[in-house]
């Protein structure tokens, strides 16, 4: 997985995708309150932002699951040099940047990028 830049492109944007869908929904839920207060439609769009959270909370477990062993990049081993063991968990690969951290770490630059816009 290392060699391939395409992975890099698609373990980072699938959260970038999964908040973006959360941050529109505020907003038809916005539109919803206003053209219709009925309690069915507000549960409808609360379902929805489940749903929608466990989608992403499997789509997660599945690619740690899948890629447990394999480092998504390797990076010389002096960057990482303190927290090197931390950053390569689950694979143990010295210099590696595990399947978790890379989650963590796109997951948290998604929500900043996107918190403007919340």
């Amino acid at each position: 997985m290392a060699e391939s830049g395409a992975w890099l492109l698609v373990l980072g944007a699938v959260p970038f995708f999964c908040s973006a869908l959360r941050i529109l929904l505020p907003s038809c839920s916005s539109l919803v309150k206003f053209s219709n207060e009925n309690l069915l439609t507000r549960m409808a769009v609360v379902s929805l932002k489940i749903s929608l959270g466990a989608v992403k909370a499997a789509l997660m477990i599945s690619l740690i699951w899948k890629y447990y062993s394999e480092p998504v990049t390797v990076l010389p081993s002096k960057w990482l040099a303190p927290l090197e063991r931390l950053v390569a968990f689950p694979t143990g690969v010295a210099g590696g940047v595990g399947i978790t951290c890379w989650l963590v770490v796109c997951n948290k630059v998604v929500a900043i990028m996107l918190h403007p816009f919340s």
